[in-house]
């Protein structure tokens, strides 16, 4: 008995051990799996997901929890227990079983100056840092898969890590050009025991050139095309006034500018040459005469071309959905369509093409083009048939394959395969209606030309074929996959109609892609031949389980190890979604938004991408968007021949009567899209707009506030808003709009 309770007194001690709260560097020397309990400010708040750094006089660590750390704000004072648990070398509490907020609005401790040789260091683990005059080595747009990409950056002590996590407001905005100072965490992902330290920023104000800059916080963009002028837009965290600088080459050399002070800014560059590619930069000073800018972007002027856009099909359609325009089903002369476009070129050709064959005669048709003086280029896969690819006969230097996919660059990232299938013809003539584009989702050979599910489009723009030689400049000049930039324009004005264009992997291929399902109002379909990326899937469930819109879907190959993608669609479109069971492949890449709603911008998004990951992350793609109501209905009369093929029998009931806004909006009110949403939200204002947007909780708190002037269309981040319901007041042009939003985790 005396044993006994001994070893119950020895059990009770310790756990009144365990228990006891200590300081955090006390906590940090107890072993592994040790339940402890301690109590510190918060560093972070919701912006890096589900973990809370923490500090006390002593020291720093981690706290970890899905659920209890949700309500938890950067200067909270909380308690926390829970055994210590090592992450791959970072030492958390994990999971707490407990958290408690103590009292909030706590002033944080002033970032510690390191360099990349001091501050990437076990002793630094979980504090609060600050680097000086650090270069990003990347450009362009922070873009982050999964939970988050790691970007090298330099200062005068080497090189070190900065890891940006998607659920900050940093994703999807420019990487600074200039020095920056860098703010964040220090934390540390090292699966093989050393290393792997990463200092994570919260938001864009961690990101900053000094003083108080207004920090840009959007990439541009480009609306209201015409032939001689365009509007950039883009937003600032605070205050400045607007400057654009631009021109036809990197060098710019002309400057447009605003002085008022806003955040929304939007400036109209007039007098521009039609058909015409300008690079463009954005800067904002502040009061204080501190001054943000923007990498450079490339934008289009709409050209005098004809903007004739043909669709073409290889396998029968059902012309009974046809709206007026029937679709063109050509059976087995899909190579004609290809041959009469090479047989008419005059002055250029640049084909990129991932497998060709000469059975139909088109090789001959390429070299034929070259024997009359026509400028050909030449650009296949790495794994092209040797024969075929030895009878391209377009001069020395004019052809080339892609490297092997699966090796290597200097940097170390994968190259995938060249798997574009676009032609440019005449994109090099100086007469509007001469330049074409050739694309969709076809290879030059027999089987896919003849046998295969296929589309194929022809668009005559000038302003397009300018696009898309700029892409093939680029592979041309030897880069591919991961080596190339997002150096081509993606907005163009085409015949009246909205066009996009994006390539992969530079583009953001996915992220514009769930973007586009996200504004689905009544029904949306597609036919896609590899279908592994689940981000899609849950875009396209949220679609159907939050905004009731009609999807059905076939999909002919996927992953066998990994079904997610196909699960998530299963569980949300049940019937609805098809395997293809037909003979030879269903290659298309295609999208159709709202084909049977004109009044809710129908769309169809094709080309080469697959929706697989190495589509969106090595391979060389072409991606195009037509927003037109008569194309996407092209699209749909192909659509619903292979879906009736597969024995579907739940189709959409009729087109959509009334001008679809968002179910549970009310005339007058303003469309929001996605919604519910997640990270940001675009607001539709339907026409031009000055006022001021604000979000109110349930309780009539404003949550967040922005001016707007001369906009259409308004993104505005919301991430650090917790999830429920609020609404969406636009005091604009002297009106009153609202809406309900739905912010979901």
């Amino acid at each position: 008995m005396r044993k006994l309770l001994s070893t119950l007194t020895l059990i009770a001690l310790t756990i009144s051990v365990s228990l006891a709260q200590m300081t955090i560097a006390d906590a940090r020397l107890q072993p592994v799996g040790t339940s402890v309990t301690v109590k510190g400010i918060a560093l972070n708040g919701p912006e890096l997901g589900s973990i809370r750094y923490i500090q006390d006089a002593t020291g720093n660590i981690a706290v970890y929890s899905a659920t209890l750390v949700t309500g938890v704000q950067r200067g909270d004072s909380i308690t926390a227990t829970g055994p210590l648990f090592n992450y791959n070398s970072l030492l958390e509490i994990s999971p707490a079983s407990s958290v408690t907020i103590n009292s909030t609005g706590h002033p944080l401790p002033a970032p510690i100056d390191v360099t990349s040789l001091s501050g990437w260091v076990e002793g630094n683990e979980g504090k609060l840092l600050r680097i000086s005059n650090a270069t990003f080595v990347d450009a362009g747009t922070f873009s982050t898969a999964g939970s988050g990409t790691n970007y090298d950056v330099t200062d005068a002590a080497g090189t070190s890590q900065i890891r940006v996590v998607t659920t900050t407001n940093i994703d999807g905005t420019p990487i600074p050009a200039e020095p920056v100072f860098i703010t964040g965490i220090m934390s540390q992902y090292a699966p093989g025991g050393t290393g792997g330290y990463q200092l994570l920023p919260r938001d864009l104000a961690d990101i900053s050139t000094g003083g108080n800059p207004p920090v840009i916080s959007s990439v541009l963009t480009q609306t209201d095309i015409t032939t001689s002028s365009f509007t950039v837009n883009f937003n600032t965290l605070y205050e400045g006034n607007t400057i654009i600088y631009y021109g036809t080459t990197m060098s710019l050399g002309s400057t447009a500018s605003s002085a008022a002070m806003v955040t929304t800014h939007a400036l109209n560059l007039t007098g521009l040459t039609a058909g015409t590619v300008y690079y463009v930069k954005a800067a904002s000073v502040s009061a204080s005469n501190d001054t943000s800018y923007s990498a450079i972007t490339a934008m289009a002027t709409a050209s005098n071309s004809s903007g004739q856009i043909k669709v073409w099909f290889n396998n029968p359609v059902d012309n009974s959905v046809s709206t007026g325009t029937n679709a063109t089903f050509v059976n087995s002369a899909m190579d004609d369509t290809v041959i009469w476009y090479l047989d008419h070129a005059k002055y250029s050709l640049d084909i990129a093409i991932y497998n060709i064959d000469n059975v139909n005669y088109i090789i001959n048709s390429i070299n034929d083009a070259y024997a009359r003086g026509v400028d050909v280029r030449v650009i296949c896969d790495n794994g092209v048939d040797d024969f075929n690819y030895g009878l391209i006969n377009v001069g020395v230097g004019k052809k080339k394959k892609s490297p092997p996919d699966g090796s290597t660059n200097a940097d170390g990232a994968l190259y995938g395969i060249m798997h574009n299938k676009f032609i440019v013809v005449d994109g090099i003539s100086v007469d509007p209606d001469d330049a074409w584009v050739l694309t969709g989702s076809m290879n030059f050979t027999d089987q896919q030309i003849k046998m295969d599910k296929q589309n194929y489009l022809a668009i005559q723009d000038m302003s397009l074929a300018k696009a898309y030689r700029l892409e093939f400049d680029e592979m041309f000049g030897g880069k591919f996959g991961p080596d190339k930039s997002n150096n081509t324009p993606h907005e163009f004005m085409i015949g009246g109609k909205r066009v996009e264009v994006h390539f992969s992997p530079s583009d953001e291929v996915e992220t514009r892609m769930i973007e586009r399902i996200g504004t689905a109002d009544y029904d949306m379909h597609f036919a896609i031949y590899s279908f592994t990326r689940f981000g899609i899937s849950y875009a396209i469930e949220d679609a159907v389980l939050d905004r009731g819109v009609f999807a059905s879907g076939i999909w002919d190959e996927t992953n066998a190890d990994d079904s997610t993608a196909i699960n998530v669609c299963e569980d949300a479109m049940g019937d609805r979604f098809e395997k293809y069971s037909g003979s030879n492949l269903l290659h298309h890449k295609y999208l159709i938004i709202d084909p049977n709603c004109p009044q809710s911008d129908p769309m169809v998004w094709t080309g080469s991408h697959n929706w697989s990951t190495s589509a969106n992350s090595r391979n060389d793609e072409n991606t195009i968007v037509i927003h037109d109501a008569t194309v996407a209905n092209l699209f749909y009369q192909e659509y619903m021949q292979r879906y009736k093929d597969e024995g579907a029998t739940d189709m959409v009931n009729a087109a959509c009567e009334v001008a679809i806004n968002n179910s549970t909006q009310d005339e007058g009110e303003i469309r929001l899209y996605p919604n519910p949403a997640t990270n940001q939200v675009t607001i539709a204002l339907g026409e031009v707009t000055n006022g001021n947007i604000k979000i109110f909780d349930i309780s009539g708190k404003v949550m967040l506030s922005s001016e707007v002037h001369g906009l259409q269309y308004f993104t505005i981040n919301i991430n650090e808003l917790p999830a429920g319901m609020y609404f969406v007041v636009c005091d604009v042009n002297g009106g009153n709009k609202t809406s309900k939003l739905i912010i979901r985790d």
